[in-house]
Order: C-alpha cells, then sequence, then structure tokens
C-alpha cells in the first residue's frame, strides 16, 4: 500500500442511502466506514465527510419528527413544497447543506453498488462536477449516462478504488489552501 502522498485532502463519500427503496429502507451504511479507512489509509491527513455521521450532527435531534413526516408523504396525492412539514423541510435543507459540502471537497467519492441507482448520489456527484471536484465513481454502472457524465474515474469495486488512490492520487490537485 503506498502512502507516501499525505497532503490532507477532503473527500465527501457520496453513496446508497435510500436509492430505490421506500420509505425508512435504508441501504446497508457499513461501505461508508469501509471508505473511511481506505482513504485515511492512503492520505492519513484527509478529512473525510460522511453525509450519515454529518446528518446525525446535524438534524438527528429531530429524527423522530424528520421520520413521521418523511413517512406521512406516501398519502398525499400531489406534494408542494409550501405545504411541508417543517422537519421535511429540515431535511430538505440538509440534503442541499449536504450537496453543496460535495462539491466544496477535492474528492467525491461515490459508491454505487451492484445496479442500484441513487438520486441522491446523483446530485451529489453533480454538485461536485460542476465545481470542478474530481468524482471517483465506485460501481459497474459504467454506462448509465449520470455515472458516466459526472465521474472523472469510474472503478468496479473496492479494489478498485484501493488501486485509483495508490496509483492516480499524484495526480489529482493540491488541495486549496482555506
Amino acid at each position: 500500500m503506498n502512502t507516501a502522498v499525505t497532503r490532507g485532502r477532503s473527500y465527501f463519500l457520496a453513496g446508497l442511502m435510500q436509492g430505490a427503496r421506500g420509505g425508512a429502507d435504508l441501504a446497508d451504511q457499513g461501505y461508508r466506514d469501509v471508505l473511511r479507512r481506505t482513504i485515511l489509509a492512503h492520505d492519513p491527513d484527509a478529512v473525510v465527510h460522511d453525509p450519515g455521521v454529518l446528518m446525525q450532527e446535524w438534524i438527528g435531534e429531530h429524527e423522530g419528527g424528520i421520520r413521521a413526516g418523511h413517512a406521512a408523504l406516501a398519502d398525499v396525492p400531489v406534494v408542494r413544497r409550501e405545504n411541508h412539514d417543517p422537519a421535511v423541510r429540515l431535511l430538505i435543507g440538509t440534503f442541499h447543506r449536504l450537496t453543496r459540502l460535495a462539491g466544496d471537497s477535492d474528492v467525491c467519492v461515490a459508491w454505487l453498488p451492484d445496479h442500484e441507482p441513487s438520486m441522491g448520489t446523483a446530485a451529489e456527484m453533480l454538485s461536485a462536477h460542476r465545481a470542478g471536484s474530481t468524482v471517483v465513481a465506485v460501481t459497474v454502472m459504467r454506462q448509465n449516462l449520470a455515472v458516466l457524465s459526472c465521474s472523472d474515474v469510474i472503478v468496479p469495486d473496492l479494489e478498485g478504488f484501493e488501486r485509483w488512490l495508490a496509483n492516480e492520487d499524484a495526480l489529482l490537485p493540491e488541495p486549496l489552501s482555506p
């Protein structure tokens, strides 16, 4: 493992949370810790932004209200922004805050396993792409137009991502000074 390059870049862990599932049914989030550990093994000074952790920090105390407001949307025939429950507005605001953070990070790592799409991940990838961040997609969906259009690099799996970190890290631009 090559750990010679330690530039303290910022990484945003975009990835499957809800995907094509309904309601509060979330995908296994264990990949986030694996990605974080992999990044830190190659870049010990890295700052890793994990949306799951950040959401808990930012809005975790409102989880019950958010879950109730979000669940109630299933029975609303026409959803209008102006009618959102305050807790749902908080969740939406957090989503926008996270997509901005994806664009503010040096590298956006998009975890999209199997062939399961994620609209949230696509929004984070687009934000990062438009901001000029490096977008690395970890997925087999190399023909998906959103993935193809927003990614600088597409690798098929965790091993491919680790090889990219080890071999391509020196090609990333230097992080901006604060």
